[in-house]
């Protein structure tokens, strides 16, 4: 039966090829802009969400009463003191990508590495990186390693294979390729694409002595915590610990954790190294995918039920001889659906089509992997979304035809219908 409902589908549509082309197109283009917005919301409301333990991870805040500022930053001691006094906390890490961006020199070819970042050993323990060539023991136990994405080692060495091994001369220093990560998703916040061990930094007797100074806060930090952790509570022990080490007897500075999956919405900070992220800028363009997606299935449901008049013999004949009403929606159906199925080929040529383009316009590097389970939750939404709002209606309407007031010339849209429509089109503009 169903076979035979996608046969008479596919007749019907090949026999009115102008209004199916019609359809079919203008279908794609809409369902191509929700498509497009829909990856870019999801995106933007999963940033960091690809780490395991992304809940149990935050940044510490440092805010400074007085003043009135919200850092990013903390003290460098702060993690080591944390690590030790506070039993919630598991792991912590350190981050520093503030000016100290080194010139790489491989084969006296200089480049200014602005995507670099010194982090200690826990980092890779605490984030998510997938390795393609070495591993994160290998970084944690030599001060004179580096670490690459697949991408910067493609840029320096032809891939990733010439990489492990060889030498970076940067700042008077050599660095051993001990590693290859594959490059950060786009919805990460750490968008680095070479790593330097923090203990490199101090090795200036000058900077050491001011970066361990309690009253400089230079150095993100993450911690990872216990999953049954309280973190009002977690939150009272750190500021404590950073008051106490401070000698801040006034408690003019407090810490505040802020959730790794929180990170990318913040707006109380004086300055951020991370993009961020606009809620409602996210939330107004959700609400102009899905206005999209309407006016394009607008289109259709008005061009379907306009031309109803041509397939009102085509239905009072299957009634006639004997199809039932749901028969016939169910026909009705199958023709939404095959032309919803058509638009969507289209859709994701026009997708991997405009994709270059809409990556330079969002700034991101958004790809398009067939086997992408994000991707296909997009496009199976806007599918199921797309078919929903196309089938029900029309079939509803071609599927009322009565065979005797058709055959008697009656009219063959009730005046409800032709308001329907007429209200369908003022929605539109």
């Amino acid at each position: 039966m169903i076979k035979n409902y996608f046969k008479s589908a596919s007749r019907s549509l090949w026999k009115n090829k102008s209004t199916s082309i019609i359809n079919i197109v203008g279908l794609s283009v809409g369902m191509t802009a929700a498509v497009l917005i829909f990856i870019w919301v999801q995106n933007e409301m999963s940033y960091d969400n690809y780490n395991k333990d992304a809940g149990n991870i935050y940044r510490l805040t440092t805010n400074l009463k007085v003043q009135g500022w919200i850092w990013e930053t903390t003290p460098l001691l702060l993690a080591d003191a944390v690590k030790k006094e506070v039993p919630e906390v598991e792991k912590t890490t350190r981050l520093s990508a503030f000016g100290e961006m080194p010139v790489f020199n491989i084969n006296n070819n200089l480049s200014y590495e602005k995507n670099c970042a010194f982090v200690d050993h826990d980092w890779f323990n605490i984030f998510h990186y997938d390795f393609i060539e070495g591993n994160s023991a290998s970084f944690s136990n030599d001060i004179n390693s580096i670490i690459l994405t697949a991408s910067e080692a493609k840029k320096y060495f032809g891939s990733y294979d010439n990489a492990m091994g060889k030498v970076i001369h940067a700042d008077s220093l050599n660095y051993v390729v001990k590693g290859i990560v594959k490059d950060a998703p786009t919805n990460s916040s750490f968008q680095f694409t070479a790593f330097i061990p923090l203990q490199n930094l101090l090795r200036n007797p000058d900077r050491k002595a001011n970066d361990e100074n309690w009253d400089n806060a230079n150095y993100i930090t993450f911690i990872k915590v216990q999953s049954n952790a309280n973190i009002p509570a977690l939150t009272k022990k750190i500021t404590n610990v950073l008051q106490l080490r401070s000698g801040d007897t006034e408690k003019q500075s407090t810490i505040t954790l802020v959730n790794l999956k929180d990170m990318h919405f913040e707006t109380d900070l004086q300055s951020a190294i991370f993009t961020s992220g606009n809620k409602n800028t996210v939330y107004i363009f959700s609400v102009l995918g899905i206005l999209l997606l309407v006016i394009a299935c607008i289109n259709y449901v008005n061009l379907t039920t306009a031309k109803a008049s041509l397939r009102a013999k085509e239905v009072s004949i299957r009634k006639m001889v004997g199809a039932g009403r749901m028969q016939l929606f169910n026909q009705f159906l199958a023709e939404a659906f095959l032309v919803s199925i058509m638009a969507l080929a289209i859709t994701l040529l026009l997708v991997k089509l405009c994709l270059p383009v809409f990556n330079t316009i969002t700034d991101k590097h958004f790809s398009l992997p067939l086997f992408s389970a994000s991707l296909w939750k997009v496009v199976g939404i806007t599918l199921i979304s797309a078919f929903l709002l196309n089938s029900i209606y029309p079939a509803l309407v071609l599927s009322s035809f009565k065979p005797l007031h058709v055959f008697r010339g009656f009219t063959v849209l009730k005046l409800k219908d032709s308001y329907l429509r007429k209200g369908l089109v003022t929605l539109q503009f």
